[in-house]
């Protein structure tokens, strides 16, 4: 009954430890939050600002500089649930229509996929011109980073 106990307790604490080093957030069904660089001068996107950003319609932030955008991996459900939320669509559907655009010559700024949320705040922490999205619990975290949109 013992070595039964034991084994289970490995067992979980294996799998936290896989999913802390995956970048994968337990609170994937919780708030979404759309981030931005500290020192981005917008405060504030609304969700239709942030869409037109993530369909190729807004290039440029309000002073000029070139957007960065940074997506997540097509098969990570924070991104389905962004895509759904925000675009109103499946994450899939949304990958082949940038294909579509990248093949066709018609994507201006097409987002940039990273692996995992730690990816994205890295880059975003890094990048004034930068945009993207992580659980509410992980951009809170982080102080490189403001929140100008929350999604629920």
């Amino acid at each position: 009954m013992k070595r039964k106990k034991l084994f289970n307790r490995l067992a979980v604490l294996t799998l936290a430890i896989a999913l802390v080093f995956s970048g994968y957030s337990i609170a994937n069904n919780g708030p979404i939050a759309v981030i931005v660089n500290k020192d981005n001068p917008v405060q504030s996107l609304s969700e239709n600002s942030v869409k037109k950003i993530y369909t190729n319609n807004v290039l440029r932030w309000p002073n000029g500089a070139p957007i960065n955008i940074f997506d997540l991996a097509i098969n990570d459900p924070l991104r389905e649930s962004f895509s759904e939320k925000v675009l109103g669509r499946s994450s899939r559907s949304i990958a082949e229509d940038w294909a579509h655009l990248k093949i066709t010559n018609q994507a201006k700024n097409p987002p940039h996929t990273l692996k995992t949320q730690l990816h994205i705040l890295k880059k975003v922490s890094q990048d004034k011109s930068a945009i993207g999205y992580v659980s509410l619990s992980a951009a809170a975290e982080n102080p490189d980073v403001k929140i100008v949109t929350t999604l629920k």
